[in-house]
């Protein structure tokens, strides 16, 4: 669910609009000036970005239960561990780095796959020309859909209706 796979992410992330929408993944580079500034004000930091991901959406019962998660420093460091590992710019195409990305991105999917991203989602922005093409790049019986009206949490948004479209899915392929 909305991150597509890298031929299609690598086709957004060079334009503006979307390194726009990605600075969060070179700011968190500065780990320690990011981490005072998103834990300042009880997490506002964590409420604009998820403002900004799926807009429209009242987060207020589920903001609580993510900054409660990150409360604890463990938890905090391994969240945004994620991108200081993955996009440490001291480390971009060293040989090292270049073989840890080929190994994280470089093989197609061969499973059957189901791809979902919504309309709104303002972290990562896909046309349904791009979600049409997730199936081409996943394995045999993948299906993509663009599902109108929700933002990046989508599975949060509309947990019924997404819950039923993977079982779907895996129905459809027992």
């Amino acid at each position: 669910m909305n991150i597509p796979p890298f031929a299609i992410f690598g086709e957004n992330i060079p334009t503006y609009d979307q390194i726009k929408r990605s600075f969060y993944f070179w700011y968190f580079q500065m780990q320690h000036v990011a981490a005072d500034v998103i834990a300042a004000d009880d997490f506002a930091f964590i409420d604009r970005i998820w403002g900004d991901w799926s807009p429209g959406y009242d987060a207020s019962e589920d903001l609580p239960r993510v900054k409660d998660c990150i409360r604890d420093p463990r938890h905090f460091r391994a969240a945004l561990g994620y991108y200081t590992c993955q996009f440490d710019p001291a480390r971009f195409f060293s040989p090292e780095w270049v073989a840890e990305q080929a190994d994280a991105w470089g093989a197609d999917i061969t499973q059957p796959t189901l791809y979902l991203h919504g309309t709104e989602d303002g972290c990562h922005k896909v046309t349904q020309e791009q979600v049409d093409r997730v199936p081409s790049l996943c394995g045999p019986g993948s299906h993509s859909e663009l599902i109108e009206g929700v933002g990046h949490f989508l599975m949060v948004q509309r947990p019924t209706e997404i819950n039923k479209r993977v079982l779907e899915f895996l129905h459809a392929g027992a």
